[in-house]
């Protein structure tokens, strides 16, 4: 983001689960200021608490990017075309094709059209 020279709110969080991520959410959300990006790390096995939360944070947040980091067998849902998945072990050219979509071509979600589900 930086080296593109765009303006959006660069601040990272980092939490060890999803009651953390829930309430690290809490203060931009109710000030008003949607994250540009949230990455979802479902771990090695996604639980229905996880699928859940995913869900929720595109459905209360469908101006930011949400990116979910999935392995191979991941249960997909087939009527959810606004997943944005990228499949484990993530590499650093998709990775790098997966942050230039997000900000320098589409800007949201609302305005891709791209379906990532490597």
């Amino acid at each position: 983001m930086l080296s593109n020279d765009i303006s959006a709110d660069t601040a990272i969080y980092t939490c060890k689960g999803l009651d953390q991520g829930e309430k690290a959410l809490e203060t931009p959300l109710s000030q008003g200021e949607s994250p540009a990006l949230v990455v979802l790390d479902h771990g090695m096995r996604p639980t229905k608490e996880s699928v859940q939360f995913g869900n929720r944070l595109r459905d209360l947040i469908p101006e930011s990017w949400v990116l979910e980091l999935v392995e191979k067998d991941y249960p997909v849902d087939k009527k959810s075309d606004d997943s944005f998945l990228l499949q484990k072990p993530i590499c650093k050219s998709d990775w790098e094709e997966t942050l230039q979509h997000v900000f320098v071509e589409a800007g949201s979600p609302q305005w891709s059209n791209a379906s990532f589900r490597h």
